[in-house]
């Protein structure tokens, strides 16, 4: 089994007992359980690894080899991708497309393909490429080197189980206590160094932005981004002037965005970071891309944002779910109809009696199954969380790694995660007991009663509202969405719009989700995937 690693410097190397340690993240942070597994030896038991590895506190991925073991592993949410196979040998690598040129550029995945054009990733251990396969969120794999002996097991899975017989004040002291213990971690784990966060109008950054204000953590800048106008940055302003955080304002208009995305840059992006597996997230890439290139980020500056404390909170959780007739079917549909909806025109029956099966298969129910609503719950939260959580939401990171920067992700902070896997789920849904935490909190007096006004339409786009709502009094709902849709190629993501003129857009405005439907395609064409599996 070989070890393929590119040539990413966030990757360090260094010797622990029998073992050569490659590993990206805070070393500081996990150097314990690395040691404790490297004290097993060379032939190490794994039930020992596993308890271990399910102490991890902090983003990481590790590759330990020694003459007779190779252990290697991500963290719980798979915050660094690894990929591996079984082909020619067996290797294991950071770098998908390394792999995939070890392996001799393998044919693709047709099944995986259909996924992709659909979600824009692909669930489970496969990648895009037969033969490729990918590490997944809390998963581990322990090679025997002298026949190739491959064990692979996840560690950690996200099963919420709620915990009855406690009252909304308990619950709210212990997120107080939590919220308090991963802010004093993030800050220890900075260690003074610069924390660049970026704010929206949203409670998730702002959360983070107070508790290190609170902390009195003072090398801490804030900034916003969008096009020009956006209302999220007005927001954003808001709080920054109330907490006294400097705050900066990085927009993209149309023009520069269009050259940007065609840029050989952003296509080396999508190559570092697709991992043959997900579509780069694109979300913050323009901003880096401008603060990198002029110099604006401090090289050691620790980037923070808000990923994801509206799916941590609850607030992904399908109200559908909590009818006293829900079933696996009615669990089917959330899933599909919220992940697997990027291209409607895709959506056959065909497409979907597979997309069902693997489902099932990854979720370990059939149809048939008899679940209670807790159970119903806890299940689409797994899914959310190890599948787009992980490979989509938190897959944003890439593009901080790709300009060179470290960072944190507090809101996926183990302890609060395993916090509200025991929340019950009425406490849980719309994020209740999030926001009564917050209202009592309310520090600065930024969460109680304060809700910045955000409109989706930046500038002067914002006179679609009043005529949308004449349009929907006089012709109805879909009259009123069938004149929302001829503008969202101006609205809050026209800077994402921007790439793709708008006889594109409005040809095609019926079966796209958003614009990374058109990027899907993008990435499509520029990867050769087959034509007649997509059909986009």
């Amino acid at each position: 089994m070989k070890i393929i690693l590119d040539n990413n410097p966030k990757w360090k190397s260094i010797s622990v007992g029998e073992y050569l340690v490659h590993y990206i993240g805070n070393y500081k942070c996990v150097s314990s359980t690395i040691e404790s597994i490297a004290t097993l030896g060379e032939w190490p038991k794994l039930e020992y690894i596993d308890l271990y590895l399910n102490k991890l506190t902090t983003p990481i991925a590790v590759i330990m080899e020694s003459t007779h073991t190779i252990v290697a592993f991500t963290d719980q949410f798979r915050c660094y991708p690894l990929f591996y196979t079984e082909f020619k040998g067996g290797a294991i690598s950071n770098n998908a497309r390394k792999l995939n040129i070890f392996m001799g550029k393998g044919d693709w995945n047709n099944l995986s393909v259909e996924e992709f054009f659909m979600t824009g990733y692909v669930s489970g251990s496969d990648t895009l490429k037969q033969n490729l396969k990918q590490l997944q969120s809390g998963e581990r794999i322990v090679i025997t080197c002298g026949n190739n002996h491959v064990n692979i097991k996840r560690y950690y899975r996200y099963n919420p189980v709620q915990e009855e017989g406690r009252t909304d004040k308990d619950w709210i002291d212990e997120l107080d206590n939590v919220m308090n213990n991963v802010t004093q971690k993030m800050i220890a784990c900075v260690d003074g160094r610069p924390i660049r966060s970026s704010l929206s109008a949203g409670l998730d950054s702002r959360v983070i932005v107070s508790k290190l204000h609170e902390a009195k953590y003072d090398n801490l800048k804030t900034f916003s981004y969008g096009p020009p106008g956006n209302w999220e940055a007005r927001g954003a302003r808001t709080v920054s002037k109330r907490l006294g955080v400097p705050w900066e304002l990085i927009t993209t208009n149309r023009k520069e965005a269009h050259k940007m995305f065609w840029g050989a840059e952003r296509k080396a992006y999508w190559d570092f970071s697709d991992g043959f597996s997900a579509l780069p997230n694109f979300q913050e890439y323009y901003t880096m891309s401008k603060l990198h290139g002029r110099g604006g980020m401090p090289k050691d500056a620790i980037l923070i944002n808000g990923q994801s404390g509206d799916f941590i909170t609850g607030g992904h959780i399908p109200e559908v779910l909590l009818r006293p007739d829900a079933n696996v079917r009615t669990l089917l549909d959330s899933i599909i109809s919220k992940h697997y909806s990027m291209w409607k025109n895709l959506i056959t029956p065909e497409r979907l009696e597979y997309i069902e099966i693997k489902i099932l298969e990854l979720l370990g129910v059939s149809i048939d199954s008899k679940l209670d609503i807790e159970e119903l719950v806890s299940i689409y939260e797994r899914w959310e969380c190890e599948e787009r959580q992980s490979k989509w939401v938190i897959h944003g990171q890439r593009a901080y790694d790709f300009f060179g920067y470290d960072w944190q992700l507090p809101l996926w902070d183990i302890e609060l995660v395993n916090f509200y896997k025991k929340v019950p789920i009425h406490l849980k849904l719309d994020q209740r007991l999030y926001r009564l935490w917050l209202d009592r909190w309310n520090y600065k007096g930024l969460f109680h009663d304060f809700n910045p006004t955000v409109w989706r339409w930046p500038g002067s786009t914002l006179a679609v509202v009043p005529l949308a709502k004449i349009i929907g009094g006089v012709l109805g709902s879909d009259a009123k969405q069938s004149w929302y849709e001829l503008f969202f190629y101006w609205g809050h993501d026209a800077d994402h719009y921007a790439p793709y003129s708008y006889k594109e857009y409005y040809k095609d405005r019926g079966n796209i989700r958003n614009s990374i439907s058109l990027n899907i395609r993008t990435w499509s064409q520029e990867n050769s995937l087959p034509k007649e599996i997509g059909n986009i």
